[in-house]
């Protein structure tokens, strides 16, 4: 069993490479981005967590991986109404707000999985993106 394990983290290290990496960081910074926004009062979301002075090619990458993520989380169902990507992520953010801490956690590691994922052109399967935010998020804290 320890053995195989191994073997399967070796083979999942094999695919983190600087490209991947880059990407779970751009994840994680929008994620903790929003946990912070999660307990103070934001008129546009999106500009708060995708400052002005990112370029416009990796605002418009960044913003097509946030609202295909938060459409593919369960609890954005109460946000499909939504129009635009500002007032889906609002919406999305009064969800969260109403789970335990330790849930919100766990959502918006899986969100920024999502967006790495989406970053990278879904090149690995969805756990590897998973594995690696999840290692980077606990390097993190």
């Amino acid at each position: 069993m320890c053995n195989k394990l191994k073997s399967r983290l070796k083979k999942a290290l094999v695919y983190f490479d600087n490209y991947v990496d880059a990407h779970v960081d751009a994840a994680l910074q929008i994620t903790m981005a929003i946990q912070k926004l999660l307990n103070s009062p934001v008129l546009d979301v999106l500009t708060t967590i995708i400052p002005g002075q990112v370029d416009n090619i990796i605002r418009s990458q960044m913003q097509s991986a946030l609202n295909t993520a938060v459409d593919a989380l369960s609890i954005a169902d109460a946000c499909k109404s939504c129009t635009d990507l500002n007032s889906k992520l609002s919406c999305f953010m009064n969800e969260l707000k109403k789970m335990h801490p330790d849930l919100q956690d766990a959502v918006l590691q899986k969100l920024a999985s999502l967006i790495a994922a989406h970053l990278h052109n879904n090149k690995l399967q969805q756990c590897f993106y998973d594995l690696f935010t999840q290692s980077k998020y606990t390097s993190l804290k």
